[in-house]
């Protein structure tokens, strides 16, 4: 199949790192140039923190501690991160060769899926983890009582099942195009030959990942957060220290910073908003790698965001990992059961 017989939505640029040669009649070289080099750098950069980060949560989760439900939802995130930060040296390589993809038919539909799949699964456990919180500050007589490492599983199970159901047809529209003149073959995703089903598939994709993604996740975070700084307002927890209102002012934006950006630029594309073609692509890649970085910031956010940093400089990352996951036993306090299972769930998460 050639490239000029490609319609416009097929060449969606999600995931894509380059453009077509014939796309870039329009865009200055030395920025593309500039973009390619950049992208470099910084999914290098991104790919050794994420790997070094998540690989460290998945070992102190993983191996070395008890698996209670803390671990389990922080095990799964990480995860997803490190799966997704595995595949950056593709990118890179896709990158380093001006889009020209080398790896088959079935490593362009499988990688690019497996994608799709982590970031689905990263965003869903960020949304987990709060409604998980909420559930354990707002009643923590009941998730005492119900809230297992069991049930902890199923979700995980239910997360991954559901995630991989919304990117399947990642399988089917992603694909490997070949540009006989200049015997170069690309990675794209391709909805259909028909202009107008491809166009239809094209944003119903478009909406249902960022409903699916963004919208719903980042609802039930903001909700699930205002009802803990509500909760810790009634119980003074706030006058005391301003270290939970800030932890939760920094998982709600570090979450609307790095994935609204992402998620809503197809929709300029679909809305027909028209710009300098170089701003455009300068844009496209900023949001990606925004996007991306989220998958090594993670660790950083939900494990170290809250500690004390003179007090962790003089510890080691394993014992700082293990101290956040660790969750305490109710049963050497003094306090009333209520109160006790609520500010234990609070230290538990930091808050």
């Amino acid at each position: 199949m050639e490239n000029e017989d490609l319609s416009p939505y097929e060449l969606d640029y999600d995931m894509y790192n380059n453009t077509e040669e014939e796309d870039r009649e329009d865009i200055n070289p030395k920025i593309f140039l500039l973009i390619q080099i950049f992208n470099i750098i910084f999914y290098s950069i991104t790919f050794i923190l994420g790997i070094i980060g998540n690989g460290l949560v998945i070992w102190i989760a993983g191996f070395k501690m008890k698996k209670t439900v803390n671990v389990l939802w922080f095990l799964n995130l990480a995860i997803a991160d490190f799966v997704f930060d595995i595949l950056f040296p593709l990118q890179i390589t896709e990158s380093i060769m001006n889009g020209h993809w080398p790896f088959g038919q079935t490593m362009c539909k499988v990688v690019f899926t497996i994608l799709f799949v982590n970031m689905s699964v990263s965003t869903s456990f960020l949304m987990i983890i709060s409604i998980d919180r909420c559930t354990s500050v707002m009643c923590p007589v009941w998730s005492k009582n119900h809230r297992s490492s069991r049930l902890a599983l199923t979700v995980s199970a239910i997360i991954w099942a559901s995630c991989f159901m919304l990117s399947s047809p990642y399988l089917a529209f992603f694909d490997v195009v070949q540009d006989y003149e200049n015997s170069t073959t690309y990675c794209l995703p391709i909805y259909a030959h028909d202009e107008d089903t491809d166009t239809m598939r094209y944003e119903t994709m478009i909406v249902v990942r960022f409903v699916s993604m963004f919208l719903i996740p980042f609802s039930i975070i903001v909700t699930c957060y205002s009802l803990i700084v509500i909760r810790l307002r009634r119980s003074r927890s706030l006058s005391r220290s301003n270290r939970p209102l800030k932890v939760i002012i920094t998982i709600v934006l570090c979450f609307f910073c790095f994935w609204f950006p992402f998620h809503i630029w197809p929709f300029l594309g679909i809305l027909n908003v028209e710009m300098n073609d170089d701003i455009d692509m300068i844009m496209f890649h900023l949001v990606h790698c925004i996007g991306f970085f989220n998958s090594c910031v993670n660790p950083i956010v939900y494990v170290f965001v809250g500690r004390d940093f003179k007090k962790s400089l003089f510890k080691s990352i394993p014992f700082l990992l293990e101290s956040t996951f660790k969750e305490k036993d109710d049963s050497d306090t003094e306090l009333p059961y209520n109160q006790t299972v609520m500010e234990t769930e609070m230290e538990n998460y930091d808050l």
